[in-house]
């Protein structure tokens, strides 16, 4: 009994040992869950029910409910192509006849069709039991995670390309995903936070994609935010090519130096 608790002690020290070794991992915790409690604090400000009012016409509960229901779309494309580029996966494809386009949204088609029946499980215990009362514009709203998704995809793209080549730890996608929960209005309108910190939020995808999508859902068209919409396909437009030009890149620097599976 000793001797097996004895290896159990190993195991736990052996892990402890290889987790302790990825100093940068471990700093990316301790600060995703600083993060994590502001957006929480500013969850809680009161002075937020006012502003969603004003800007949505829309209750907070409903407000949050879209949050959350379409936060699932943006989580799954921040990642997507990072789950993909397993070095087995990778090598598989690449001397196969298959496109790298055709590679990156292969792998980001199930996801995605997972993540559409979760926002309809958000969206219809909001209604069954929270009374969350929609209006959807269809057109604009199938339009608007398009460009979401899309903006995102190009985000997982650039942090692939700098896992492929550091290999452990994707600092772009992190940061991503802990300026989307402080600043891309998914829990909070950024206009509760000081003032020189919500400005933030105007230069990410998301602030616009979450804004956007949200006024789709209660019957508001395309042109009633047709600033916000155009900002949100400008920024679509530079990242997705970026990011694939970045992957792409990785990609090639990884086979030439032989360091593809050196995960």
């Amino acid at each position: 009994m000793f001797e097996e608790l004895h290896k159990i002690y190993s195991f736990i020290k052996r892990d402890i040992f290889s987790w302790s070794s990825y100093k940068l991992n471990i700093l990316l915790i301790i600060i995703s869950t600083v993060f994590g409690a502001l957006a929480y604090a500013f969850l809680s400000v009161n002075a937020q029910m006012q502003i969603v009012t004003q800007k949505y016409n829309m209750s907070l509960l409903s407000y949050l409910i879209i949050g959350l229901a379409f936060s699932t779309y943006i989580n799954q494309s921040l990642n997507v192509v990072q789950k993909a580029s397993s070095p087995w996966w990778l090598e598989e494809v690449l001397v196969s006849p298959t496109r790298l386009i055709t590679f990156i949204v292969g792998s980001a088609a199930w996801g995605l069709i997972w993540n559409t029946i979760a926002v309809l499980i958000y969206l219809g215990i909001g209604i069954g039991f929270f009374g969350l009362t929609l209006n959807i514009n269809i057109l604009g709203t199938l339009l608007i995670v398009a460009l979401g998704i899309s903006s995102c995809i190009g985000f997982s793209m650039i942090g692939a390309g700098v896992l492929i080549i550091v290999k452990q730890g994707d600092p772009i996608s992190w940061l991503v995903q802990i300026f989307t929960e402080l600043f891309g209005n998914v829990l909070f309108p950024p206009e509760v936070m000081p003032y020189p910190l919500h400005l933030i939020s105007y230069l990410l995808p998301q602030y616009y994609f979450f804004k956007c999508i949200r006024l789709t859902l209660i019957g508001y068209s395309i042109a009633s935010f047709l600033q916000d919409f155009i900002i949100l396909v400008l920024l679509t437009a530079i990242l997705l090519p970026i990011g694939y030009k970045i992957y792409a890149w990785c990609l090639h620097r990884a086979k030439k130096e032989g360091t593809l599976s050196w995960f």
